[in-house]
């Protein structure tokens, strides 16, 4: 998310040269995978021997890629390379090159979704990972067709789901009180300028639409905070939480009615 060449242009003044496009979009890309996955890739290179992990990210990263660009194409005026680079950068990296401030309502939100989810465990980027929304997905594809959560031929463990669901819960409240402190600090700014702002902070991003020169000093450091709890806090919590020496007493079981 470094800005190297000042004024906020970031990168806008490429948006139409391939190479810097591709090489750029394919570093994120491989930064973004994780070191377990590249170890794996480069020790079986065949996608039938990968671990289930390396297969999750895999197939994670690509289809939102895919949908991320379709999305960006679909709801700003932008090319297929821009929205390509859009949909790569935004889960990790911080480069832009078209103005996001120019973007429309339902593009940032595309954009904000996909720096929430984020890179991959043991990559460079942040967000709640692309591992715990496959989590997610399957353990919660299996609960509704009343079958065992599995992908790939293996069975997805509870105790992932118990985690990746931590997470994402606890990334959502960060999210969601630094959007709405933020929104009382800066009451002249547009919501949607707001929550981007702060979903890129949590995913250690490094995209902005423009506002954050003109933040106060305490909107700043609500940011500061919200990046350093993306970047430690929920995996640090969840650690604590689930690896907590189990109690030697269990309560009793409850009903409770859900949905």
């Amino acid at each position: 998310g470094f800005d190297i060449l000042g004024g906020l242009k970031n990168l806008t003044g490429y948006q139409d040269n391939v190479l810097l496009n591709l090489t750029t979009a394919g570093l994120i890309i491989f930064g973004g995978l994780g070191f377990l996955v590249i170890m794996d890739l480069i020790k079986n290179r065949s996608f039938k021997k990968l671990c289930l992990h390396s297969k999750a990210v895999i197939v994670t990263t690509l289809i939102l890629l895919a949908s991320g660009t379709i999305l960006i194409w679909l709801t700003e005026d932008i090319t297929w390379l821009g929205a390509f680079f859009t949909s790569v950068s935004a889960r990790t990296a911080g480069f832009s090159t078209f103005p996001l401030g120019e973007f429309t309502s339902a593009g940032l939100l595309s954009v904000s979704v996909l720096m929430f989810i984020g890179a991959s465990p043991g990559s460079t980027g942040g967000g709640i990972k692309t591992s715990t929304l496959f989590t997610l997905f399957h353990t919660i594809k299996g609960a509704a067709c009343n079958e065992e959560p599995h992908a790939f031929h293996y069975r997805i463990p509870q105790e992932a789901f118990y985690k990746a669901a931590i997470v994402t819960a606890l990334s959502a409240l960060v999210v969601c009180l630094g959007t709405f402190f933020m929104c009382i600090l800066e009451p002249g700014i547009p919501f949607e300028d707001i929550l981007f702002e702060i979903t890129s902070a949590f995913g250690t991003v490094g995209l902005s639409t423009g506002i954050t020169p003109g933040l106060s000093s305490l909107s700043k450091l609500l940011e500061v905070l919200v990046m350093y709890i993306g970047r430690l806090g929920p995996l640090t919590i969840v650690t604590i939480w689930v690896f907590k020496p189990t109690k030697s007493v269990s309560y009793a079981e409850g009903s409770i009615s859900i949905g």
